[in-house]
């Protein structure tokens, strides 16, 4: 009876694994930000975004000198003709502030568009580096509190979409 308890506490105290599952994570934001595709995304957004950012300041600009103009005409200019100045330059803003938000809002379409391009070559690249190293599970780092270095694929997945992607056809 004694030798079965012993077995039995022995059994449940020494429970070990020998199994190895490979687990690796990737840093996605760090193949968007340098790679080379992905930066030539990040540039395309940037240079449409700073062209864009000309003309607005521009319009802005025209409309502070209209209100400012308004505004020391306030006592000579009748006031039916004031507020409708008043009511132009109104319109005038609004319509600064809606085409602002809709060239924002399309920016922010563009760059998930080119976005899930680069990630639908990614993908592929991914599976193929997972398959050729037997890993079973690929985490995004952003979920990893702290990993061993050698569980990282980051490096290896940007090297290989180096060779692969160059460019993103942003004409599509």
């Amino acid at each position: 009876m004694r030798f079965l308890i012993f077995l039995v506490l022995f059994f449940f105290k020494y429970n070990l694994a020998f199994g190895e599952e490979k687990i690796a994570f990737i840093d996605l934001n760090y193949i968007m930000n340098n790679s080379v595709s992905g930066q030539s995304i990040n540039k395309y957004i940037k240079d449409i975004r700073n062209k864009k950012i000309k003309d607005f300041e521009e319009i802005e600009k025209k409309i502070k000198i209209d209100e400012n103009e308004l505004i020391s005409q306030k006592n000579i200019i009748d006031e039916d003709v004031y507020n409708s100045k008043v009511n132009e330059i109104r319109k005038r803003i609004n319509n600064y502030k809606t085409d602002r938000q809709s060239f924002n809002k399309s920016i922010e379409e563009k760059k998930i568009k080119y976005t899930n391009k680069l990630l639908e070559k990614l993908n592929p690249i991914i599976s193929d580096y997972v398959e050729q190293n037997s890993i079973k599970i690929v985490l995004p780092k952003k979920m990893i509190i702290i990993g061993k270095k050698n569980l990282d694929i980051t490096i290896p997945i940007l090297k290989i979409l180096e060779k692969s992607v160059q460019k993103i056809d942003f004409n599509e």
